[in-house]
């Protein structure tokens, strides 16, 4: 795992590393004039929910559902609420994947990796598929829950990568990324 925590951070009681550590309260919600959630001014700032600002947001794993009934409205709402909030959040287009789960494009393999690994910090289950960041959705979400820690957890590690990662450690990751694809390709010629 490359989350790249300031020293000060790591093994400290507010280290999301820590198994210490409470998880994150919860912020107060924000609504438009026409009753949704206005997620795009839900925090002041979002360095105070950047990775080395305080413990996970959920105390346990928010996992994708197994069988998602999706042709249910509930599961369209969730699908719709979450795409709209990392929208607002993060200026990242999520849409439906496979049942349980919602695509998210990132600039690099390397960006999609790092921010799954960081949200599973978050205790939000993801993962990546090259460029592409999965979370979790499902007919079972509630808004101000599971919907609202999705979205949270995608705006705080985002902002972390955006604002807050050293750019060494973000040309560390295209390398990788860029050694293990030379390596696929030299695999193919050689098997």
């Amino acid at each position: 795992m490359v989350l790249n925590l300031p020293q000060s951070h790591k093994n400290s009681p507010e280290s999301p590393k820590s198994d210490l550590a409470a998880p994150m309260a919860a912020g107060p919600i924000v609504y438009h004039d026409d009753g949704r959630i206005d997620w795009g001014n839900m925090w002041d700032s979002f360095c105070v929910l950047a990775l080395d600002g305080g413990p996970p947001h959920r105390g346990d794993l928010l996992q994708a559902p197994i069988n998602p009934d999706i042709d249910s409205p509930d599961y369209h709402f969730a699908v719709a609420e979450i795409a709209r909030g990392i929208g607002e959040v993060a200026g990242l287009t999520a849409v439906p994947a496979e049942p349980g789960w919602l695509q998210i494009q990132c600039q690099s393999e390397g960006q999609a990796r790092w921010l799954a690994e960081a949200i599973i910090e978050e205790n939000v289950q993801a993962r990546h598929e090259g460029d592409f960041l999965l979370v979790p959705v499902g007919d079972q979400f509630a808004l101000k829950h599971e919907i609202k820690n999705v979205i949270t957890a995608v705006a705080k590690t985002n902002h972390y990568w955006q604002e807050h990662l050293a750019v060494e450690v973000k040309q560390a990751l295209a390398f990788q990324d860029k050694i293990a694809a030379l390596w696929h390709r030299l695999w193919n010629v050689i098997g």
